[in-house]
């Protein structure tokens, strides 16, 4: 395997694919030029070439990308078993202002917040036909599961139609965008059912009632299909049971 198709595997976007493959392949010229073989490095050599970025006076927060990327490199030589031990691992570079990072889900915490997602308690808001939003809140809860457990982007979500999953196959094929690649990923068991029903049943009573005609998975009963409303709607009832939820991007 490579160290492309390695971080294809995973899921990253082309433009990530590509910056983070220069940069390891950077560092192997550096370490070419110092007489060394990826094995051999140890954590010294990983400080003497942040050293060596440093007197070419590169700016902090890019030999960090740097790092992450040499850390990634040597996360995939540790899967093919080429090395055992990340040299960059614990190495952090000093000086950097750091954004305020939101609570970190747990996949037990993402489970417990898709489980408590329960469509037939949450309350109808004011204006709202009951009919509608039982019809949006079962709808809302097949987002949430691929936002819990394929890590859809809210980009992603907006290109879906109904020929990109198959229940048969418990699979959902996630179509690219520029930021990320086309790939099909396996659906949870917990959250087929769901799945099943919103594709089954569900998705076509909201076509009933908006009376649109189209493939696009997700819907609304008003037609159209700015998605960004789907998505504020199931935040703010995820906000609601727990406060640590600030956004989508977050799960």
């Amino acid at each position: 395997m490579k160290f492309k198709d390695y971080l294809k595997g995973r899921g990253y976007a082309t433009k990530t694919i590509h910056n983070t493959e220069r940069s390891a392949f950077d560092f192997l010229a550096w370490l070419d030029g110092q007489g060394m073989e990826v094995e051999q490095v140890q954590h010294s050599d990983i400080l003497a070439y942040v050293k060596h970025q440093q007197n070419k006076e590169v700016q902090q927060i890019t030999i960090e990308r740097y790092l992450n990327a040499i850390k990634l490199f040597y996360v995939f030589q540790i899967s093919i078993k080429t090395v055992k031990h990340n040299p960059v691992k614990n190495i952090k570079i000093q000086g950097i202002k750091r954004k305020k990072l939101y609570h970190t889900f747990t996949p037990e915490e993402l489970h417990k917040l898709y489980n408590g997602y329960d469509p037939d308690n949450i309350k109808c808001p004011h204006g709202r036909n009951e009919k509608e939003h039982w019809l949006i809140e079962r709808r809302n809860k097949a987002i949430l599961g691929l936002y819990v457990y394929q890590g859809i982007q809210s980009s992603e979500l907006a290109k879906l139609e109904t020929t990109h999953i198959s229940l048969r196959k418990g699979s959902i094929e996630i179509i690219g965008t520029k930021r990320s690649d086309t790939r099909t990923l396996q659906l949870e068991s917990h959250q087929v059912l769901d799945l099943y029903d919103y594709v089954l049943q569900v998705r076509k009573d909201i076509l009933k009632i908006s009376k649109e005609k189209t493939d696009r998975l997700f819907i609304s009963p008003k037609g159209g299909n700015d998605h960004s409303n789907f998505i504020s709607a199931m935040m703010r009832e995820l906000k609601r049971q727990n406060p640590k939820v600030k956004n989508a991007q977050q799960l």
